[in-house]
């Protein structure tokens, strides 16, 4: 008796009605990179940046390129502590420091001195306790590859305050020839602390979509509630959006080089639930799977095999085109025409990124 390949299927973007099952699995490995990059997702970073973070080779903020300036300020108060939030897409041993310019950029401490060891990049001081305008030493040490997002909270001058000053993070690569730093910064406004009491909603509001925003009647007090995911969601197949409670929606557009096991997902469609979906689309999302696990496997030949399996998910979605109103219902023809042509949207996105 002949067997077909298991459908199940997942949304791709929230807020959209679960239907049947059908897996699309795709396990995608990065090919291995000399160099460590890290994403500053918050605060906003003063430049746009590449999938890989760059520019941020050059201090102090990454000064390399003609990265277009995204012209964020985030407003925050004296004495606020504050999350910092970084992807370290490429993994490399090491830390990060945290400093404040608040006039200008040249009050930045210069990148500390390198003690040679086993490579160029061997070991570095870190001040504890960090002396202004260093914030913070020594964070998020490590010697293996971060599980994902790293979040860290900075405490901000109770005494400082600014109307466009520099938040600067390094990072420091031990094991690693030269340079030993990268750099990111953004851009701030602190203000004075707030004393003042609440006494409606439209007070509490902020600039963080993850939240809800509320005051409190009995304590007088702002609140801020996480919100429903999607509301991060920009619908934009491209793109991976997070909520993060603390800073905001995170966005990152999707490339071959920053893609990791399960980056398409499942849908669930229940429309099709109690009908014999086609073999034949089982048989092609398999084939599929097969390109873009080649495609990772032989980098040189990307390309050509996402192009194959793009067009593998196109064949599927004609089968369940050509089945709808015969062997299935309308609906169930429907739904899964339109999962597998976002299925297939999401390939031809990791296309885009092949250089």
């Amino acid at each position: 008796m002949q067997t077909h390949p298991t459908l199940s299927i997942r949304r791709l973007h929230p807020g959209r009605p679960a239907r049947l099952a059908l897996a699309l699995a795709l396990i995608l490995t990065a090919p291995p990179v000399a160099a460590a990059h890290f994403v500053l997702h918050a605060p906003a970073s003063w430049r746009e940046q590449n999938g890989l973070g760059g520019p941020q080779k050059l201090g102090p903020c990454g000064d390399e390129g003609t990265a277009a300036k995204t012209g964020v300020v985030t407003r925050y108060s004296a004495g606020e502590t504050i999350p910092i939030t970084i992807d370290e897409v490429i993994f490399h041993p090491g830390h990060y420091r945290v400093a404040l310019a608040v006039n200008d950029r040249g009050e930045l401490p210069a990148a500390p001195a390198v003690t040679p060891g086993e490579s160029p990049c061997g070991s570095i001081p870190i001040q504890d306790p960090p002396a202004f305008p260093i914030l913070v030493d020594g964070a998020l040490q490590h010697t293996a590859p971060f599980s994902g997002t790293q979040s860290l909270q900075v405490t901000l001058p109770s005494t400082v305050t600014c109307e466009h000053c520099t938040l600067q993070v390094l990072e420091f690569m031990s094991d690693h020839p030269l340079p030993c730093f990268y750099y990111h910064c953004a851009d701030l406004s602190i203000g004075a602390p707030s004393t003042s009491a609440c006494t409606g909603d439209s007070e509490c509001v902020d600039t963080n979509a993850c939240t809800v925003d509320r005051c409190d009647p009995t304590t007088q007090e702002c609140t801020h509630v996480e919100a429903e995911p999607s509301v991060c969601d920009d619908g934009d197949a491209c793109t991976e959006d997070t909520c993060a409670p603390a800073e905001g929606c995170i966005r990152r557009t999707m490339t071959l080089a920053d893609a990791t096991p399960g980056l398409l997902g499942t849908v669930q469609e229940q429309v099709c639930s109690g009908e014999q979906v086609p073999p034949a689309i089982a048989a092609f999302l398999a084939k599929a799977d097969t390109f873009v696990a080649r495609a990772t496997e032989t980098p040189v030949k990307a390309r050509r095999f996402l192009g194959r399996a793009s067009r593998k998910l196109r064949n599927a979605a004609r089968k369940a085109t050509k089945a709808s109103g015969r062997r299935i219902s309308v609906e169930c023809g429907d739904a899964l025409s339109t999962v597998l042509a976002q299925a297939r949207t999401r390939i031809d996105c990791l296309l885009v990124g092949i250089q």
